[in-house]
Formats: structure tokens, sequence, C-alpha cells
């Protein structure tokens, strides 16, 4: 009940406060894992988030825990966040931004579970790169970059 409470607050901090907010309580760098998903119409997974007021679309996946592998977090991430259990294929590529921001991109399959609505993520959906829902303008060129990468490879 708190984590849901924290999300809808957090939805309301303009994305400058955010930033600082998730300075102040991550580590220096913010490492994360994503789960690249494409279904056999080739359509890219996204998972529709809780706690973005603007653009709660996005990729599925989310940050390392102490200790923690990227591929343990990727396993964790989707089983939390969607009930979905994946395999996962292979490193894609690593992206870093806004110079605390670290992004490693994985090829993967779902291979078991059903989708169930949890605190962070309450919808998900396939969606071509042309026809892509309110994800943000960053997330529109990068998945891009994946089908260029990935699905063009693949055909």
């Amino acid at each position: 009940m708190a984590k849901i409470l924290l999300l809808k607050i957090w939805r309301l901090f303009p994305a400058w406060m955010q930033a600082a907010a998730s300075r102040l309580i991550r580590p220096l760098f913010q490492v994360f894992a994503v789960a690249i998903i494409f279904d056999t119409q080739n359509r890219i997974l996204l998972v529709k988030t809780t706690y973005n007021r603007f653009h709660p679309w996005g990729l599925p996946g989310g940050s390392l825990e102490y200790g923690e592998t990227a591929e343990e977090t990727l396993l964790r991430e989707m089983w939390e966040e969607t009930s979905l259990q994946i395999e996962i294929d292979r490193l894609l590529f690593v992206k870093t931004w806004a110079p605390d921001r670290v992004g490693l991109y994985y090829l993967c399959n779902i291979t078991g579970g059903a989708f169930q609505p949890s605190d962070e993520v309450s919808e998900l959906g396939y969606f071509h790169h042309e026809d892509l829902p309110d994800v943000r303008a960053e997330d529109v060129e990068l998945i891009k970059r994946i089908y260029e990468e990935v699905v063009y490879e693949l055909a």
C-alpha cells in the first residue's frame, strides 16, 4: 500500500524534481536492464507505467539492485511488474546518457506466465515502430534503432 502511495506522489513531481530525488536515493550511476521482446509480427513489447504522468509507455525493465547481475534484474523486474517469465537471448547494446545513466538492452523471449497488472505497470501491448503509443521522444529514436539492429537483421 505504501508503494502505491509513493508511486502516486512520484507521478506528481515534475521531471527535474524526479531527477533530483533519484540522485539523492540512488548510487552515482543508475544502471538498468531492459527487455526487448518482439511478437511474431515483429511488433515490440511496451508497458504502460503507473508512475509517469507524461509519456507513460516504455520498454520493460528496471534498475539493478546491489549484488545483482543485469540478467537477474531483468528476470526479477519482468516477473514483479508483469508476471511474465522470460528467457534472455543476448545483450544487444549498452547505452549511456545524462552523465549518470547506463542501460543494458537484452533481446528476450517470453517463456511463461500471464500478464497481471502491478503497482508499477498497468498495461502492456505490442506496437510497430511506426505506430507507437505515448512514449518519450528519445525512446522513439531508441526503438527505431532497435528495429534497425534487430528486426531488419532477422528478416
